[in-house]
């Protein structure tokens, strides 16, 4: 596991969990809080990593959903089972996730399934959750999935963007994707205000020249897409 910033860590990435996980953070402190929780896949070397900073799943009060995808939040049922963690997700993805769809919930991509769970509150647009000293300011950002949302959060003076998929992640009707409404959601967050950025699917960092670096990606996004991507649960030999 690995401290970011302040009582933020990662708990969960292709390094520390399972290679197919996205990055997964711990809020820290008297209400520990995950924002995302990764795979199924991962979860038991999640619980290890737990356990090096002294927590164990029954410590968790709540995950906190970037979005609905298998590689962010299928971990949450086994959570679920060994604690009373609360799933908190925005509207848009709240359906798949509680029904388990293989298509919305991208696990199609990873040849999995995606364990059914409910969803105990939604997250809404531009409310502020407290968690212990910190702020975190919901923005929903819809495009790469329905329900798709970023955080912002001041840790230590700085101004965090947690972005999940929002920024730099992929694209299929399948996923309930939208150009239209993805490109929308950019220009709203090229407006947020922040210092440094961290994503879904990413070495585990924080991201300087954020501003730059973010409406640069708003500029390169949808020029030109690659139809060949391989899904992750099979092997090719070239």
């Amino acid at each position: 596991m690995l401290r970011l910033i302040g009582q933020l860590y990662v708990v969960s990435n292709p390094k520390y969990t399972h290679p197919w996980d996205a990055n997964s953070y711990l809020i820290a402190g008297d209400e520990p809080t995950l924002i995302d929780c990764g795979s199924s896949l991962g979860f038991e070397a999640l619980k290890a990593g737990l356990d090096q900073i002294g927590y164990e799943p029954r410590d968790i009060r709540r995950v906190i959903a970037t979005h609905g995808h298998w590689d962010h939040v299928s971990g949450m049922a086994q959570l679920r089972a060994e604690s009373d963690a609360e799933l908190w997700i925005n509207a848009g993805d709240r359906e798949a996730v509680e029904t388990g769809d293989v298509d919305h919930t991208s696990a199609f991509l990873y040849g999995q399934a995606f364990p059914a769970v409910q969803v105990d509150r939604l997250l809404h647009d531009d409310e502020i959750v407290p968690i212990g000293p910190y702020r975190l300011h919901v923005f929903h950002t819809p495009g790469h999935s329905p329900g798709s949302v970023v955080f912002t959060i001041e840790i230590n003076g700085l101004k965090l963007l947690i972005a999940g998929d929002t920024l730099w992640a992929g694209f299929h009707p399948k996923l309930g994707s939208d150009l239209d409404v993805w490109a929308r959601s950019l220009d709203r967050v090229c407006e947020l205000d922040f210092d440094v950025v961290t994503i879904g699917h990413c070495p585990p960092t924080l991201i300087f020249d954020a501003k730059i670096k973010v409406r640069e990606a708003r500029q390169q996004f949808g020029v030109f897409f690659n139809p060949w991507f391989k899904p992750f649960h099979i092997k090719f030999t070239y």
